[in-house]
């Protein structure tokens, strides 16, 4: 009885693991979209005024540099929460199968 209840308790651990992990990957993507946007912000409108504050360059760079790395980064997160590597099985090699080709080489 006890035997069950310890696998019941693993599981329940390792989907209440997965659930936070889950969880946590989509605050980051949430995070990462919103400073898309705000880099977005940053290119589009404060960097096309005619004074801004910093110059434009600055602007059109940190514009670019916070949308290039929150791209990143959601990118990753969302490839690796939906999509992930699938394992190869390995083939499994029987000692008799083995036997039985060199005796057919031979």
């Amino acid at each position: 009885m006890s035997r069950s209840r310890r696998s019941s308790s693993n599981n329940n651990s390792i989907s209440n693991t997965r659930k936070n992990r889950k969880k946590k990957n989509n605050q980051i993507i949430f995070f990462s979209f919103i400073s898309f946007c705000v880099g977005y912000y940053i290119l589009d409108y404060i960097a096309a005024m005619e004074k801004p504050p910093l110059g434009v360059t600055f602007n059109i760079l940190l514009g670019c540099i916070i949308m290039s790395v929150a791209a990143i980064i959601m990118v990753y997160k969302i490839k690796k929460q939906y999509f992930p590597k699938k394992r190869k099985r390995s083939n499994r090699v029987f000692l008799e199968d083995q036997k039985d080709s060199d005796s057919d080489t031979n």
